[in-house]
């Protein structure tokens, strides 16, 4: 007998949504690090959604060798494809969530501006750049079992490293740990993001160190994972 949810696949979006709903208690209320931030909700909302996207896209990407093993015995086909097509499901599965930025930035009062039309090209920037984390982490999983087992721990400490909860102008005073921030890829993606609906301020590092890590995580990591591709044969 077959056993289904009362909700389905609305839990692809109630997860994500509660999971706000806990950290603004947590962080908004109780630990009041809204400091600097007029429109904590979104600016919280912002930061988990995109982070989150990245977060799959590559733990999902980890798990597309190792876990297609059987596929890959039986079928001849570039295996690049397997992190490629776990980041494009990742992709179109963040797309409802990023709708549903757009209608907290609209209930929650924020304005509909030209900065608005820049969210796509963010959201194409992120994807090449998770892709190339995706072949990367593919790769390492196959020398490297423990991969997964240390990719939830390396997440956890980007997730608090990158600004997701708090504002990193109003909390980091340090120009050397603020020139870490600046340089860290996941924190420059929740930046445009977060300037694209609510106008936060963006360092012109942001926008190179954007630049760069994308070209170097999507190039890099496809140039990494062809030069073994021999080995992903199920051996």
């Amino acid at each position: 007998r077959q056993i289904t949810t009362v909700l389905g696949n609305a839990w692809h979006l109630l997860n994500p949504a509660l999971s706000i709903l806990v950290y603004y208690v947590i962080f908004g209320i109780v630990l009041e690090t809204d400091r600097g931030v007029d429109n904590f909700f979104l600016f919280l909302t912002i930061g988990l959604f995109t982070f989150r996207f990245t977060n799959l896209a590559t733990v999902q990407g980890a798990k597309s060798i190792v876990g297609n093993r059987g596929l890959m015995r039986v079928v001849w086909f570039p295996r690049v494809m397997l992190p490629t097509a776990s980041t494009l499901t990742e992709t179109l599965a963040s797309i409802p969530v990023y709708a549903v930025i757009v209608v907290v930035a609209l209930v929650s009062g924020e304005p509909v501006t030209w900065r608005w039309l820049v969210v796509p090209v963010v959201f194409l920037t992120q994807t090449l750049f998770n892709a190339g984390a995706a072949m990367t982490a593919a790769r390492m999983t196959t020398h490297f079992r423990d991969t997964l087992q240390f990719l939830p721990f390396i997440f956890r400490l980007l997730r608090y490293g990158s600004g997701v909860f708090f504002s990193v102008d109003a909390y980091v005073t340090n120009s050397d740990f603020a020139l870490v921030f600046l340089l860290n890829p996941v924190y420059d993606f929740l930046t445009l993001t977060r300037w694209c609906f609510i106008d936060t301020a963006v360092d012109p590092i942001v926008l190179y160190s954007t630049a760069a890590w994308t070209v170097i995580a999507l190039v890099g990591g496809f140039l990494w994972f062809r030069a073994a591709e021999e080995r992903y044969d199920g051996d």
